[in-house]
């Protein structure tokens, strides 16, 4: 009971910190000359770094820990994003072509939208082995990422460290064909292959023989 009790107060504690716009009053900056548009970026940029510290603190948990989180965060990401959806398409806005909406409910949803969907791909790749666990018994879950991914990038509302993440996210995940050189360090596999490199690069490597010099009798060139 404890156990559970640590779990739910800490789950909150990161619930807290790191996302949802959809209970928080929007910020106001009646001095400001700034459009509502350029406010919705600088506030979305200012959540971003908040979102990835918080991710961050999960891994400082145990495994069995960390995965009660992330499954419990998960659920909320999806539901949240699904009912956004549906605002937005109710509104008509199409990402890139409408202008940035002036209605409340419709910028919330839109905010709602690319809020959840970087947090779940910042699990996606700090916390990569349980996340790919979820979605692969989740159908519904992975439909509606890639929706929301692609729907983020044709927003154009995203500062360029969120595009790249992004990026990052949609390799790990095989939506889009990896880099060469791509590699996610957070994964199991990955961190079993840098153990291994470790540890053959700290035991001797074997001398090698010196070959014998063999005596050099006259060649041809010396009798010519």
């Amino acid at each position: 009971m404890w156990f559970l009790h640590k779990i739910l107060s800490t789950y909150l504690s990161f619930w807290i910190v790191c996302c949802f716009a959809e209970h928080r009053p929007p910020q106001r900056n009646s001095e400001s000359s700034q459009s509502l548009e350029e406010v919705f970026m600088k506030l979305f940029s200012q959540r971003r770094t908040e979102q990835i510290n918080a991710v961050k603190g999960i891994l400082r948990y145990d495994e069995k820990k960390r995965e009660i989180m992330v499954n419990t965060v998960t659920e909320k990401i999806f539901q949240v994003i699904k009912s956004s959806r549906a605002v937005l398409e109710g509104a008509g806005y199409v990402p890139g072509l409408s202008e940035f909406p002036e209605n409340e409910k419709t910028r919330d949803a839109l905010s709602n939208i690319l809020e959840n969907t970087s947090l779940f791909g910042d699990m996606v790749l700090y916390i990569p082995d349980v996340t790919s666990s979820i979605l692969s018994t989740h159908n519904e879950y992975e439909v509606l990422l890639k929706w929301s991914l692609l729907f983020m990038n044709q927003t154009q509302l995203l500062d360029k460290k969120t595009i790249k993440q992004m990026s990052l996210v949609s390799q790990e995940l095989n939506i889009t064909d990896r880099n060469p050189d791509y590699i996610n360090p957070y994964k199991k596999s990955a961190q079993k292959i840098q153990a291994q490199a470790q540890r053959e690069s700290l035991e001797p490597k074997p001398k090698k023989k010196k070959k014998k010099k063999l005596p050099r009798g006259p060649r041809l060139t010396d009798e010519l």
